[in-house]
C-alpha cells in the first residue's frame, strides 16, 4: 500500500466516524404532537377502578361459576361408561 491509499482510508474513517455520531446541539429538539400520549404517560385515575364491594361480589360471582363448572364435569365423568 503506498501513502495516498493510507491517507485515504484515514480520511474516509474519520468521515464515516463522524457522520455516525449525533450533532450535539443546545436544547432538544420538540416533539410534534401527535394526538397519541407515549406509552409510559398514563393519566392517573381520580376514582377507584372497581370498589371493595364490587371486587367482593365479582370474586364469590367468579368462585360460584367455577364450583358449577367443576360439579358440572364431575358428573359428566361419572357418567361415562368405565374402559374394559
Amino acid at each position: 500500500m503506498n501513502v495516498a491509499h493510507v491517507r485515504a482510508l484515514f480520511l474516509l474513517s474519520v468521515l464515516l466516524g463522524s457522520s455516525a455520531t449525533p450533532a450535539q446541539s443546545g436544547s432538544p429538539t420538540p416533539r410534534k404532537p401527535d394526538g397519541y400520549l407515549p406509552v409510559e404517560d398514563v393519566p392517573k385515575r381520580q376514582d377507584p377502578a372497581m370498589t371493595p364491594d364490587d371486587r367482593a361480589k365479582l370474586v364469590k360471582e367468579l368462585r360460584a361459576a367455577r364450583d358449577r363448572q367443576t360439579s358440572h364435569l364431575k358428573a359428566k365423568d361419572a357418567a361415562k361408561p368405565a374402559k374394559p
